[in-house]
């Protein structure tokens, strides 16, 4: 079953993102890029359709006629019949394979679609399509500064529910993709700080908008998790899925 909480999220801070006015489009590109490479993470499906006109704008996905594509006359009739929304593989009819065959682009009738930084978004760079910044791949950013952006930008629009969130969201990332030693160094982290220090300022903690994984767990569920005990110290909350939560994400 698909992690609707954390398809919600991303899907959220996008639209944050982009209202915020605090990023040019190439600074959004790359934390769009970030975002769905946290949603990828875990159990989710494809959203991109969601907020498909702002990731456009800010091309972190880019259209294109599907003759456009580089290997279109090979494969004529696959794209010519596709009627309905459609992976496309680097090898178009080919069975999607994560090693030699992944998912390249997608067709959403009548376009064809990538995201930068894609296999069909390098195809279009390498074949000279795409030049300048649209050639330029999208950085890999730390989970927190990633984090702490989409913070900043909720708390300029007086968004403590997505602070809130993103509080949450950070730490069940942290526990769960972190090694211990790692975990007691992020307690130094600049952009964690931040974080901390928004949350603390705007009291998002106070509220809990959160479900499934995002929902904020009560002391005694986190009892025995010095990490985790740090970094919720101020959320009891009843009713929380704690226990199913721990058993399947906390080592």
């Amino acid at each position: 079953m698909s992690m609707h909480e954390f398809e919600d999220l991303v899907e959220t801070s996008i639209r944050c993102l982009d209202q915020a006015g605090q990023h040019d489009s190439m600074e959004l590109r790359t934390l769009f890029y970030n975002l769905y490479q946290f949603q990828e993470a875990w159990d989710t499906g494809f959203t991109h359709l969601r907020v498909l006109d702002i990731l456009l704008k800010h091309k972190f996905v880019y259209q294109f006629e599907p003759t456009q594509h580089p290997d279109y006359s090979a494969h004529q009739a696959f794209f010519d019949n596709v009627r309905d929304f459609t992976f496309v593989g680097l090898h178009p009819e080919q069975r999607w394979n994560g090693d030699t065959n992944p998912t390249a682009g997608y067709i959403d009738p009548p376009y064809l679609y990538c995201d930068a930084g894609s296999p069909l978004w390098q195809q279009f760079v390498t074949s000279g399509v795409l030049t300048g910044d649209d050639a330029i791949p999208p950085a890999k950013l730390d989970m927190a500064d990633l984090a702490k952006e989409v913070v900043v930008a909720g708390r300029a629009q007086n968004n403590r529910e997505l602070i809130s969130l993103w509080y949450t969201a950070l730490g069940v990332d942290l526990w769960s993709f972190r090694a211990e030693d790692a975990l007691d160094a992020a307690k130094s982290n600049r952009s964690i700080i931040a974080i901390r220090e928004i949350a603390m300022e705007t009291k998002a903690l106070d509220i809990d908008p959160g479900y499934g994984l995002l929902q904020q767990p009560p002391p005694d569920a986190v009892k025995g998790y010095p990490f985790l005990s740090w970094w919720f110290q101020r959320r009891p909350r009843k009713g929380w899925v704690g226990s199913s939560f721990l058993k399947r994400i906390f080592r």
